[in-house]
């Protein structure tokens, strides 16, 4: 019976221990956006947080997200949807602005490459570079 209640509190234990000690990585895109995963890296996203030291965020681009840019307007990013997948490449832009303002298309995206590169040029942003990069391949 002793040894039964040891054990119960070590799995106890580790098990309080995993939640709260989760590995993770935020890093600033600009203003309160950030590329951020918690517990996988095959998480990285694109979320914004309503203080900079804020545990909370909401999502914008789920993961997998491996390369992003940005300017005072725009932020770019580009995702592998599917992991299992890794030659799918989508696209998004991220109109800051109108998100600011509340309008709902302030997301453009999942784009094709072709589409992407049609509506930077668009937008006047094709000078945008991929200025955070991640690995590719989250494994």
């Amino acid at each position: 019976m002793r040894n039964t209640k040891i054990i119960l509190t070590l799995i106890g234990i580790l098990t309080l221990n995993s939640c709260w000690n989760n590995l993770g990585e935020s890093e600033l895109i600009i203003g309160n956006y950030y590329v951020e995963w918690n517990d996988l890296v095959s998480n990285r996203a694109i979320v914004e947080k309503t203080e900079k030291d804020s545990p909370y965020s909401s999502g914008i681009i789920s993961g997998y997200v491996f390369a992003v840019g940005n300017n005072s307007d725009f932020i770019i990013a580009k995702q592998h949807p599917y992991l299992n997948n890794l030659t799918v490449t989508k696209y998004f832009i991220i109109d800051i602005k109108k998100r600011e303002s509340g309008i709902n298309s302030s997301i453009i995206g999942p784009l094709e490459r072709e589409d992407f590169n049609k509506k930077r040029i668009e937008l006047n942003i094709s000078d945008l570079k991929f200025d955070q990069n991640y690995s590719e391949n989250p494994n």
